[in-house]
């Protein structure tokens, strides 16, 4: 009989069990992603029927290491769906505790040049004070050599500014995964705050999710 091992399974019905190696083994073949105790994200899906980009901002609850609840705090219609079922799957570790997590998603225009300047602003209501308050995005630059679309999650540390000093790939690799680095170090936030009104240093995520883009003209 193979090792017992506690697994947490995603995408075959979002549960915990206790199994063998040869039930791991089936799982794998059936295509579902599992992880140990560590952080496990899922990335939102481009919808089909979204014609130009957008942004939404989530603050996550997390109870035992679960996402009890995704609040959109921003978010442009045809990406609000995707994005609360792609985080609500997420995963942290338990020893990281209780503390709320803030997401940005950033649905890069599927248009292959953008016109004009790529920062937009941000008008965030309601945004925790031990959350920080995104207020412009920058939009990656698709890869002209990119082999297709894809997604990337990053990890960001803020500075006292609340702008990105520090910025660790969770997830994606590759040129998609440096241009979505490029752009979120131009990102900016206003700092999160303690009870005691001092700067603090929460846990924030950023999602570029790149769509296989087509020609536009510029605008005349």
């Amino acid at each position: 009989m193979g090792t017992m091992k506690r697994l947490e399974f995603i995408g075959c019905g979002s549960y915990t069990v206790y199994t063998d190696m040869k039930s791991l083994l089936i799982a794998v073949l059936l295509g579902c992603s599992f992880q140990g105790d560590g952080l496990r994200v899922t990335e939102p899906s481009y919808p089909d029927n979204a014609f130009q980009g957008g942004t939404v901002v989530a603050a996550l609850e997390v109870r035992g290491g679960r996402v009890s609840r995704v609040q959109i705090l921003k978010g442009d219609p045809p990406f609000v769906d995707a994005t609360r079922t792609a985080l609500s799957q997420w995963r942290f570790p338990r020893k990281r505790g209780d503390r709320p997590a803030l997401v940005i998603v950033n649905f890069r225009s599927p248009n292959l040049y953008s016109f004009g300047t790529s920062e937009r602003k941000i008008l965030v209501d309601g945004t925790p004070d031990s959350l920080p308050q995104p207020t412009s995005v920058v939009e990656p630059v698709y890869p002209p050599n990119s082999p297709g679309p894809g997604s990337v999650v990053l990890q960001m540390k803020l500075g006292d500014s609340g702008s990105p000093s520090e910025v660790k790939t969770v997830k994606g690799a590759g040129v998609l995964a440096q241009a979505c680095d490029d752009a979120v170090r131009k990102w900016k936030l206003t700092p999160a705050r303690n009870s005691s009104g001092e700067p603090s240093e929460p846990d924030a995520f950023a999602v570029c999710v790149f769509r296989r883009p087509v020609l536009s003209s510029a605008p005349k």
